[in-house]
C-alpha cells in the first residue's frame, strides 16, 4: 500500500465525525419553512423518477430502487410519529427522530465514501470503470431511494401537518 493510500485511511475516521456532528446539528429543532418542505416533496420523488427510467434495463437495480424507496418511506412514516412538531407564537417548528435521521443518511453517505475509495484505488491501478457503473449499482441505488424517498415521505407529512395547522397571534408589543 502507498503512503498516500495509508494517509487517506487514517484521515477516514476525522471525515466520518465531521460528517456526523454537522448532520447532528442539523437534525435538531427547524423551524418549519414551506418552501423547504414543497421543494424536497417535489424534487426527490423527481429524481428517484430519473434515476428509474436509467434504471429500465436492469431488473436488479430497479428492485433495489424500489424496496429502497419502500423502506426510506416507511421510515420517513416513522419518523413523523417520533417527531415533535411546534406550534408556537413564534412561528412553526419541528425536531426529527435523530436516530432515524442519522442511520438513513449515514447509509448513503458509507456507500459514497466506500465508493469513492474503490474509485480511488482503481486511479491508482489504472483500471477504467464501465461507463454508468456508479449509479446502476444496486447496492448505492438502495441508500439512495432510502434517502430520497425518506426525507421527501417525511416533508410531505410535515406539509400535511402544517396545513392543518393555524399560526398563533403573536404577543402584544408593550
Amino acid at each position: 500500500m502507498e503512503i498516500t493510500t495509508l494517509v487517506l485511511l487514517l484521515m477516514l475516521p476525522l471525515l466520518v465525525w465531521r460528517i456526523y456532528s454537522r448532520l447532528k446539528k442539523l437534525m435538531g429543532r427547524n423551524p418549519s419553512t414551506l418552501w423547504h418542505h414543497y421543494a424536497a416533496a417535489v424534487l426527490l420523488p423527481l429524481a428517484l423518477g430519473v434515476l428509474a427510467a436509467q434504471l429500465l434495463g436492469s431488473p436488479l437495480g430497479l428492485l433495489a430502487l424500489l424496496l429502497g424507496a419502500g423502506a426510506g418511506a416507511g421510515l420517513g412514516w416513522w419518523n413523523m410519529k417520533l417527531s415533535r412538531l411546534e406550534n408556537t407564537r413564534e412561528g412553526f417548528f419541528y425536531t426529527p427522530n435523530l436516530q432515524l435521521g442519522m442511520l438513513v443518511s449515514l447509509l448513503f453517505i458509507g456507500r459514497l465514501l466506500y465508493r469513492g475509495f474503490e474509485l480511488y484505488l482503481q486511479m491508482h491501478e489504472g483500471t477504467p470503470l464501465p461507463p454508468g457503473e456508479f449509479h446502476q449499482s444496486p447496492l448505492t441505488v438502495l441508500p439512495f431511494a432510502a434517502l430520497a424517498a425518506f426525507y421527501a415521505c417525511y416533508h410531505l407529512l410535515l406539509l400535511r401537518w402544517r396545513r392543518g395547522q393555524k399560526p398563533l397571534a403573536p404577543l402584544p408589543q408593550p
